[in-house]
């Protein structure tokens, strides 16, 4: 990988740059600022695949830094892995939310330093296959003709689709690492909660990828909506279900959100009949929560929340049934 390392102290950075040395990744650039970071990905030639940046630095910290980076073209979805020796949750819960993908601690570990690439490299994979299918999306768009076919995009109903242009809903991976940096104090609070598009199997059936792609768009948009007072970080889990992670239940009433997220739904009738695409049907699923005596991991969580929507079977596709 070629990677960015940015952080206000030079001995750090010394020290980052052996560790990284040792594990195998030899192409690293060291900047000492934010406006030095910004400027490297503007003007180096090649892309950066990853970029380790410190919360803490003067001026620009990280979390603004990860923001502004996100907004740099051919960085959208690139690795960014947040440095901190701090405890604050705060910083930690808004750099998840301005992009982060991970985060690192210091002093560093070698293992942690190893899995935490490991993680990197993953997520790049994966990237180079969403942009791809994000490239065959926009020729289809484009073409008069359409020389491309819906069902040529590469992907099924369980795919998990990074959905852009959000600015609480973040990729699955990065949600699952978010619920990880939990200390143990904090945890004991978190709490998740599932939405499913109960028909999202007859819808994707029955229409092309890019209208079943501009469904999730208007449900993730609703559902960011009727979450904003509880701070969530929402992802797309695939197989139509969205999963939050609640950063306050205080007086959150779930019966009433789903009912926000149905009426906001209602604005999309019209498109959906005039592309002749069913309309998705929404359920929330029971909030899942760490307790004292039974604290599941934090994809765990995940899944117990997912498992909690009741799917009603009227609702799954023919060939489903079929086979239940």
């Amino acid at each position: 990988m070629r990677i960015l390392a940015v952080d206000d102290e030079p001995l750090f950075l010394e020290i980052l740059e052996v560790a990284l040395q040792e594990q195998g990744f030899t192409d690293v650039t060291p900047v000492y600022s934010a406006k030095e970071a910004l400027r490297e990905l503007e003007m180096s030639r090649e892309f950066f695949d990853c970029i380790l940046l410190d919360i803490r630095m003067p001026g620009t910290d990280g979390v603004e830094l990860c923001r502004k980076i996100r907004s740099v073209t051919g960085y959208k979805r690139t690795p960014i892995l947040m440095v901190t020796a701090m405890t604050d949750r705060q910083y930690i819960d808004d750099a998840f939310a301005a992009g982060a993908s991970d985060y690192l601690t210091k002093p560093l570990d070698s293992i942690e330093l190893r899995a935490r690439l490991q993680m990197a490299e993953r997520l790049i994979a994966e990237q180079s296959r969403n942009l791809l299918l994000e490239q065959r999306i926009g020729m289809m768009s484009e073409a008069a003709d359409t020389s491309v076919l819906p069902e040529e995009l590469d992907f099924d109903l369980d795919t998990r689709v990074m959905l852009q242009g959000f600015d609480r809903i973040i990729e699955y991976s990065a949600l699952e690492n978010y619920l990880l940096s939990l200390g143990m104090k904090d945890s004991y609070g978190a709490a998740a909660c599932a939405i499913a598009i109960t028909n999202a199997g007859a819808i994707f059936d029955a229409t092309s990828r890019v209208s079943f792609l501009n469904m999730l768009y208007d449900v993730g948009v609703t559902i960011e909506t009727a979450l904003k007072s509880s701070k969530a970080l929402i992802s797309y889990a695939g197989g139509g279900v969205f999963v939050a992670v609640l950063g306050d239940t205080r007086g959150i009433d779930m019966l009433d959100i789903e009912d926000q997220i149905r009426t906001r739904l209602h604005d999309f009738d019209d498109i959906y009949v005039s592309d002749r695409v069913p309309a998705p049907k929404i359920a929330i699923g029971d909030v899942a929560r760490k307790s004292f005596f039974a604290r599941p991991r934090g994809t765990e969580l995940l899944q117990q929340a997912m498992a909690s929507v009741h799917h009603d079977p009227a609702d799954e596709p023919a060939e489903a049934l079929k086979t239940a």
